[in-house]
Formats: structure tokens, C-alpha cells, sequence
């Protein structure tokens, strides 16, 4: 039978305290805060950017014979299998199951009550639609953030259910994706084209007179990033979000990321109720089965992304396999961080900042990466190579840290966290620090 979800529950008293106060707009004091959070956000922003930082750049799109020039091209080989092993899908992964922890929390914070919390919520995901708007139609194309906006709007229906029936869902979700390629092969209907072909036509009005970005093959990512003249950059930019919509749908990824969510909102509540974070049993029953999982289904997974597999057979291997290895890889990272952190010798704090300023380090990301690799900017560009790319990487990384750090010295917030919450209140929120919270500076 399954477990249903009841309102005003108090957690056991030696449960992780997550806040002290019922208002949504004041910052949980550091030592009330679940640290854990925090620092496995500021992980999962680091490996995110290591796998975005491909695209970025625009190694990703350089062709095989200009890669294999490169001085350190059997080095950026071995880098690019290893990363897509241990790094790739799974650390955005983390990120959504993080947000459905963070839904949980939230909903708890508001003692379970509906009225309360579901016209927050909802103003919430408006304000990171607003902001993902921004970053999607005027910035990149690979933004998640609008994605997780709207997804969010669904993820209020599953508030009251069960455990049970989260986990069930969960798993129902995961597949979809399967289902739907399914569907779309079997009907030889594969409606996200519509949406492509459409792009390359307004793509190339756009460029017109400049450089041609049309070639056999579609979009030429390569001569994008080789534009000049930013306001050619920013008019192809507003229509981006069509190959991005199409690249969604095509591989269903809002089943993908409502299912890491609903897992998220899960773990929220045995974090909540149970002290997840304290049982190392279960950590550790955690992170052997999803190691068990989760290596062999992406050592195949790497396989046939690095094989020589073509056609049908190939894209019914990603798909399927994206739905057995991600979730489980991903999951036994949550694991290994929480355990780790229960060693007092083990610590991650250096995390916490750029955790607690996700928002705004994953945006400047990408507005420091267009400087750097763009015309518009340096126009470094994608020859440098993987391996120096992702050396950038965590150099830029390093820099958010100290950056994160010292503005929590001085602000409540980040300063993109800031602003999303002046559109979520409708009002103007005091961002100075003030001396009653100390425990923003770092943990020593």
C-alpha cells in the first residue's frame, strides 16, 4: 500500500534542520542550511560546464579530419570517451533531481499547505521563465533553464502523491522517451524537422550578405561562431529557440527531466523525514546500485556513441540506453557526495558558494565562453582542442569560486538569484548582507 503524504508532519528532531523561518524571501542562515546541497549543486555546475563546454567553444562541431590535426588529437580522444562516460547527461541530471529536492523543501518550509504554496511556486517558475527567456533568445542556444520553467508548472501536480506512485512515475518517465521515438519511427513522422527546416530558413534570412550559415547538412555552427557583427548574432539568436524546441521533442527530454524531478522530490522526503543524510547504510545501498546500474549500461552507451553503428538500430540504442544509465549514474553520485560529507576529514565546502549562486555562475558561463570563443569577442575558437578547452573550463571555474565567495561576504544572493526574486515577489528585495547572518562566509 502506498504511503501517503501527510501534511504538517514534523521531521524526527535529530533530522538536518532546512530553514527557521516561513518567510520564502529571507535566506536560510548557513548553519541551518543543508551544506549538502549546496556543495553538490556547486559540483554538478562544475561538470555541467565541463560538458557544455564543448558546444561552447565549438570543438564539438569541428569536422574529423580538422580534429585529427590538432597537436593533442589522441589525448582530446581519450578525454572526449572518458568525459562522456563519467560526465555526460549525468550532472544535469543531478542539477533536476537538486530542483526536485529543492521543490520538496519548499513545499515542507510551507508546512504542506496548498494555498500557500502553489501560487509561490508558480510565480517562481514565472520568474525563471523570464530569466530563461533571456538566456535562450538572446545568449545560447543550449539553455535549460526555460525547460525547467515549464516543467516546473507540471511538477506542482505530483505535489501530493505517494512515494510510491513518485517512483512509479519516475520510471514511467524515464522510458517515454523510448516510447516516443517509437512512435515517431513507426509513423514515419519525425515532426521536429518541421521545426529545424524552418530555423535554417529564418537562420540564413538572417545572415544574409554576411557569411552563409546554409549547408547540405543543415546549420553551420562553425561560420555562427565566426560572426562579427553582433547584431547579426543576436537576430539569429532570436530564433534559435525553434532548433532548440525541435531538439527537445526529438529526444524527449521534459519526460526526462519531470521524471529526475519527481526522483528529486523523493529524495527531498526521505531527506526531510527520514535524515537520509546521516543512514550511510542506505547511502551506501545507494551507490552500489546505482553503480551496478549505471557503469555497464554506459560503458555500452559509450560504445555505440564512439562505435561505428549507423542507422536505426543505432538511434534505438541511444535512446534506450540514455533511459537505463543516466538516472542510476547520477543518483550514486547524489549518494557518493552525501557519504563523503559524513567524514568530518572530507571537505567540499568550497563548493558552497558557487552552489548557492548556481543561477548566476551557470549564466556567466556562457556570456564569459561567447567572449572567449566567439568573433564578437576574441574568437579564440574551437581549434584549440578538447583538453585545452576544458582546461578554460576549470580555470573560468575557479575564478566563479573566489567570485562566489567574496560576494557572499557582502550579498543575500547572487546577483541573477537577486533579481529572480525581485520578479517572484513583485518587489524590492534588500540584497545587502547584514551582520545578524554570518555563516554566509565560508565554512572553515
Amino acid at each position: 500500500m502506498s504511503t501517503k503524504v501527510v501534511t504538517g508532519t514534523k521531521p524526527p528532531k535529530d533530522t538536518i534542520r532546512l530553514f527557521t523561518t516561513d518567510r520564502p524571501d529571507t535566506p536560510v542562515p548557513g548553519k541551518q542550511r543543508i551544506q549538502y546541497l549546496d556543495i553538490l549543486r556547486g559540483i554538478a555546475i562544475l561538470f555541467i560546464f565541463i560538458a557544455n563546454i564543448r558546444y561552447l567553444s565549438g570543438e564539438y562541431f569541428i569536422a574529423d579530419e580538422v580534429r585529427a590535426n590538432l597537436g593533442a588529437a589522441f589525448a582530446d580522444h581519450i578525454l572526449q570517451i572518458i568525459a562522456f562516460f563519467l560526465v555526460d547527461g549525468k550532472f544535469y541530471s543531478v542539477f533536476s533531481i537538486l530542483f526536485g529536492i529543492g521543490f520538496a523543501v519548499q513545499y515542507q518550509r510551507m508546512a504542506n499547505n496548498d494555498k500557500l504554496f502553489v501560487p509561490f511556486f508558480r510565480k517562481r517558475m514565472l520568474g525563471l521563465l523570464l530569466i530563461g527567456s533571456v538566456h535562450l533568445f538572446l545568449i545560447w542556444l543550449g539553455d535549460i533553464l526555460t525547460l525547467y520553467a515549464l516543467t516546473g508548472f507540471l511538477l506542482i501536480l505530483f505535489r501530493n502523491f505517494s512515494d510510491k506512485r513518485l517512483l512509479i512515475w519516475s520510471a514511467i518517465l524515464l522510458l517515454m522517451p523510448v516510447v516516443h521515438w517509437l512512435i515517431m519511427f513507426l509513423t514515419d513522422s519525425f515532426y521536429p524537422g518541421i521545426l529545424i527546416r524552418r530555423f535554417n530558413v529564418l537562420a540564413s534570412q538572417a545572415i544574409s550578405g554576411n557569411a552563409a550559415v546554409q549547408s547540405e547538412n543543415g546549420f553551420n555552427f562553425l561560420k555562427y561562431l565566426s560572426i562579427s557583427n553582433l547584431q547579426t548574432l543576436v537576430e539569429i539568436n532570436l530564433v534559435m529557440p525553434l532548433l532548440r524546441l525541435a531538439m527537445i521533442l526529438l529526444e524527449g527530454r521534459i519526460f526526462k527531466v519531470l521524471a529526475l524531478f519527481l526522483l528529486g522530490v523523493y529524495a527531498g522526503r526521505q531527506i526531510i523525514e527520514h535524515n537520509l543524510l546521516s543512514n550511510t547504510a542506505r547511502l551506501k545501498k545507494i551507490i552500489l546500485w546505482g553503480l551496478v546500474i549505471g557503469i555497464p549500461m554506459n560503458l555500452l552507451r559509450t560504445w555505440v556513441e564512439f562505435s561505428n553503428l549507423e542507422g536505426t538500430f543505432r538511434q534505438f540504442a541511444e535512446y534506450m540506453l540514455n533511459a537505463l544509465s543516466l538516472a542510476p549514474m547520477a543518483v550514486a553520485y547524489c549518494a557518493i557526495v552525501a557519504l563523503a560529507l559524513t567524514r568530518p576529514t572530507v571537505s567540499l565546502n568550497w563548493f558552497a558558494a558557487v552552489g548557492r549562486t548556481a543561477l548566476s555562475n551557470y549564466m556567466f558561463q556562457t556570456v564569459i565562453c561567447i567572449f572567449i570563443f566567439y568573433e564578437v569577442g576574441l574568437g579564440i575558437g574551437p581549434a584549440i582542442g578538447y583538453s585545452s578547452a576544458i582546461l578554460i573550463a576549470i580555470l573560468i571555474f575557479g575564478w566563479q569560486i573566489v567570485f562566489s565567495t567574496i560576494w557572499l561576504w557582502y550579498f543575500r544572493f547572487g546577483p541573477v538569484e537577486w533579481i529572480w526574486r525581485q520578479i517572484t515577489y513583485g518587489k524590492l528585495i534588500n540584497n545587502r548582507q547584514t551582520s545578524s547572518i554570518t555563516s554566509l562566509r565560508p565554512v572553515q
